[in-house]
């Protein structure tokens, strides 16, 4: 879609944009000619620090490690059907 978005900490940061107390949401729709440079440095700013970091975070997402439960309920279910698995391999699973 390739449209700019921020996540803003607060209300009150958005209201310094339309010069009002606060805002909950702001969409911009037409830029004065002198402003269309600032404008233009927080599309950048917003492209680099949240659109284009998302596919970075979605990769990185969990570690692949199970918990004590998990582990225990393996171990449970490895002895139940009979088989002998050594520890270390049942944190592999």
């Amino acid at each position: 879609m390739g449209v700019p978005y921020v996540i803003v900490k607060g209300k009150a940061r958005l209201g310094t944009v339309v010069h009002k107390k606060t805002a909950a949401v702001v969409a911009l729709q037409d830029v004065k000619s002198e402003d269309q440079r600032e404008l233009a440095t927080l599309v950048s700013a917003a492209k680099a620090n949240f659109s284009d970091k998302y596919e970075e975070h979605r990769r990185q997402w969990g570690g692949g490690i199970r918990g004590n439960k998990s582990t225990a309920k393996l171990r449970k279910r490895v002895k139940a059907s009979g088989q002998t698995v050594s520890a270390a391999a049942v944190t592999k699973l």
